[in-house]
């Protein structure tokens, strides 16, 4: 028996090895570092029409809006500036839902964060301007707000964007969570293309005509079931486009759902295959196989031609909040099912900030705490700076009553990346 022990050790590690939490994908990390730290304060408003009139009551407008402008909130993705040190923002559908969102508007913000770090900086974040995203040239099929207006602009009650990438022509590609659609406009935010549906290649599926859709897509709004009959929709709400990337050479676009597709196995997420020039879907990249069904997803963004990052999170915030990591994976190293590696990078809620650099700090240790945290971008091969989406006017990342901002974060890594040179400053 006693020789038989080093043999079922080593089957036993082999086992786990193959578990969806194996090669160390639940093990913890050494704290990193919190190199920078900035802060937009929630109550920020840009100029635009009065929004939040139908916050109270989804669907019916209150004669008294909640806001005098457009709040510039639900960050949900980055993306770098025109000038080293802006950055591109991504703000979602605004404030949760189609039926309380018909008075925000779409928009990208152009920001310009000054850390605060080891050599000074006042830990603020400016808003330099807005790209608005519209449809003047009538490229949607279906209804939207301003149907009958000639610009067009692109409310919440449209879409519900929650990633976006830019093309190698400029365009900027956008993932929406409603559809789920591919969006591509111009640099200056008009709708160039029809809505991309996203085709379904699961199995015993035919993308040709099958499809993945939200119970928010609109032909399923126009044209819904009859009483009796099940609801069609094979993805549930808020569940679409949350991450997005584009290889280094931008001939690949890599949208990835929040969400399992109805029939695929729990916990798996679909990462999907685009090519922008021939502008049509290719398949599948691989699966994403969620630590916990429960989980989800935050953002997917390049690190060279094989290695991605991905954010994935729990659904708690504040001093509940028990899962906010960043992965690495490799879209060329991938199981028998598909499934692609994994390994964890970054610990959230396990950050040393020997500095003080962040007020939010205890005893030299900062935690990431927010529901929601949806943008990750690599600066450098050491230097990830991330975002959270502050979901206005939500509370609780940082006390029950207190309004969450939106938290610029810079984090130094042990271990280098390999980033590759076309995706650095």
């Amino acid at each position: 028996m006693r020789n038989l022990l080093p043999l079922l050790a080593l089957l036993a590690f082999l086992g786990y090895l193959a578990s969806p939490r194996g090669a160390g994908q639940g093990e913890a990390t050494p704290a990193l570092e919190l190199v920078g730290w900035a802060l937009l304060p929630a109550d920020t408003f840009a100029p635009g029409p009065p929004s939040g009139a139908y916050r109270e009551t989804p669907g019916f407008r209150s004669p008294s809006p909640a806001f005098a402008g457009q709040p510039v909130q639900g960050f949900s993705a980055i993306q770098r500036g025109p000038v080293a040190g802006t950055y591109w923002v991504l703000s979602d559908n605004g404030f949760g839902s189609k039926a309380n969102s018909p008075d925000y508007l779409l928009r990208l913000y152009l920001v310009r964060p000054e850390p605060k770090t080891a050599q000074g900086g006042e830990g603020g974040v400016e808003v330099l301007r807005h790209v608005q995203l519209r449809d003047p040239l009538r490229k949607v099929p279906f209804p939207i707000l301003n149907e009958g207006t000639r610009e067009r602009l692109l409310t919440g009650y449209d879409f519900d964007p929650e990633s976006f990438v830019i093309g190698p022509d400029g365009s900027l590609w956008v993932g929406d969570e409603f559809g789920p659609y591919l969006l591509r406009f111009g640099p200056d935010g008009v709708l160039l293309d029809p809505p991309y549906p996203t085709p379904d290649f699961g199995q015993g599926k035919d993308p040709a005509k099958d499809q993945v859709r939200a119970p928010q897509n609109p032909a399923l709004l126009l044209n819904p079931p009859a009483p009796g009959q099940a609801y069609p929709a094979n993805l549930a709400t808020s569940r679409g486009f949350e991450g997005m990337a584009i290889n280094p050479g931008k001939t690949r676009i890599y949208p990835m759902l929040e969400g399992a597709v109805a029939g695929d196995p729990p916990g798996t997420l679909r990462i999907y295959e685009f090519d922008p020039a021939a502008r049509r879907y290719l398949g599948l990249a691989g699966l994403y196989r969620l630590e916990d069904p429960a989980h989800a997803i935050g953002d997917i963004v390049a690190v060279n031609e094989e290695e991605y990052l991905v954010i994935e999170r729990d659904s708690r915030q504040g001093d509940e909040a028990r899962f906010k990591r960043v992965y690495l994976v490799n879209l060329k190293r991938k199981d028998a099912q598909g499934f692609v590696s994994k390994e964890l990078l970054v610990d959230l809620l396990n950050l040393r900030d020997p500095r003080g650099l962040s007020p939010f700090s205890r005893g030299g240790a900062y935690r990431f705490p927010y529901f929601t945290i949806e943008a990750v971008l690599p600066l450098d091969g050491e230097t990830l700076l991330l975002v959270n989406d502050n979901n206005y006017p939500a509370t609780g990342g940082r006390g029950a009553g207190v309004k969450d901002p939106n938290e610029f974060i810079w984090i130094r890594l042990a271990k280098p990346l390999r980033l590759d040179p076309l995706l650095r400053p």
